[in-house]
């Protein structure tokens, strides 16, 4: 006599349901954030090209949003722009961190003398965010790049430049992620991070020449500053009509490293103060 068998269906407990709905929830609301990086006014539609989400998705999230205080709804024209909360959030972290107050004088300097760019970044996911530019007063071929930027972290000085200095274990992670990103050209893809790390050991800076397709040649210097635990990358670039192989090396390198050296020397004569938390008040 045959057995009829039952087959018994594993059951996820509902408050792992719910959990798992408010990370997806958090994750889209954070990407539908990062489409304002450039501080333009977007409308629901636009929200629904540049993230691929449902119409509704979208106007559910950009309400929420808006009541939170992370977007600003302009009714005139029904489309969104950076809240004061996001607004306030930046200039808390700028105002905390110090660092910019002190290196900028030291990288209009760098600029004034080499008539060069000069940029300051760090890592973002697998690129470099630039969090302030310098630009010479009096060269018109100047780098088309501002505060916010994202370059590619993989052939770019910058980015070669922080690769070079990351430690070990965050450095395996990143290398695994390029990989994946780059399955087809990997090999060059390492040997050119592997050769960025080879000068950084040697001269102490790295150098690129028309890096990331662009006519644009730079030298990098990555430093963790005193009372920072993160790792910064300070970046001089120009156009590459104007920056050989020898001048990059000869002048612009030594140079970058001796305004990175003076600005490691100031941080530590003047560390940056903790300020207080600033007394919340709820709207």
């Amino acid at each position: 006599m045959a057995i009829a068998r039952k087959t018994v269906m594993a059951v996820r407990p509902a408050s792992a349901s719910r959990r798992d709905d408010q990370v997806q929830s958090l994750i889209k609301g954070l990407n539908l954030l990062g489409a304002f990086a450039n501080a333009e006014m977007l409308g629901n539609a636009d929200l629904v090209r540049r993230t691929g989400y449902p119409k509704a998705t979208v106007s559910r999230l950009t309400s929420t949003l808006v009541d939170l205080g992370y977007l600003r709804r302009i009714d005139s024209t029904r489309q969104f722009m950076i809240g004061t909360r996001l607004l306030g959030m930046g200039a808390s972290v700028e105002r905390n961190i110090g660092l910019l107050r002190i290196a900028r004088p030291f990288m209009e300097a760098l600029a004034l003398q080499t008539n060069m760019s000069v940029s300051l970044g760090t890592r973002d996911r697998l690129g470099i965010v630039l969090l302030e530019m310098v630009r010479p007063r009096d060269n018109r071929l100047v780098i088309n790049s501002d505060a916010g930027t994202l370059l590619p972290i993989e052939s770019t000085a910058i980015g070669l430049a922080f690769l070079a200095a990351t430690p070990v274990a965050e450095k395996a992670r990143l290398l695994e992620g390029l990989r994946k990103r780059h399955p087809l050209d990997w090999v060059a893809v390492r040997e050119r991070i592997a050769a960025a790390n080879d000068e950084f050991v040697q001269r102490g800076f790295v150098s690129s020449q028309r890096s990331w397709g662009r006519d644009v040649s730079a030298v990098a210097v990555p430093v963790r500053l005193p009372g920072h635990s993160g790792l910064f990358v300070f970046n001089c670039a120009g156009p590459a009509s104007q920056l050989t192989g020898g001048l990059l090396q000869k002048r612009l390198g030594p140079a970058l490293c001796e305004t990175v050296r003076d600005i490691t020397a100031d941080l530590q004569r003047h560390p940056v103060v903790p300020l207080r938390p600033p007394s919340v008040h709820k709207p």
